[in-house]
């Protein structure tokens, strides 16, 4: 037994989302800035940081990992996305560094405002 009732809503009394403003409000602005705190970095994020904290060059970290220099530029520029082996494999090979600490260490410098 199936019904069908009409439901009419007056159209005076309908609000449409779109006229009232676009926009993030403010208490969703913050939540999104603590929420990027929450994401884990991008490869790239943690190469750098990582290859910067131990004061290696590109090149230093290249000729060690056995990669080309320009390969790890481009890495580290976001031109191209290092797969995940690679990232945990220099961060500890070349960098001796857990995955762990360069996550911490990439989030604090985000949580302070400074760009990696």
């Amino acid at each position: 037994m199936t019904s069908t009732a009409n439901c009419k809503i007056p159209t005076d009394t309908m609000i449409n989302p779109f006229a009232l403003g676009g926009g993030v409000p403010p208490l969703q602005q913050d939540n999104a800035k603590a929420f990027d705190l929450l994401r884990a970095p991008r490869g790239a994020q943690l190469l750098k940081y990582a290859r910067k904290l131990r004061g290696f060059t590109q090149a230093e970290s290249a000729a060690s990992y056995g990669i080309e220099e320009r390969t790890l530029r481009r890495w580290e520029n976001n031109e191209f996305n290092p797969r995940w082996n690679d990232v945990i494999s220099l961060l500890e090979d070349v960098y001796f560094m857990d995955i762990m600490q360069a996550i911490a260490g990439v989030r604090s410098m985000q949580a302070q405002g400074i760009s990696v």
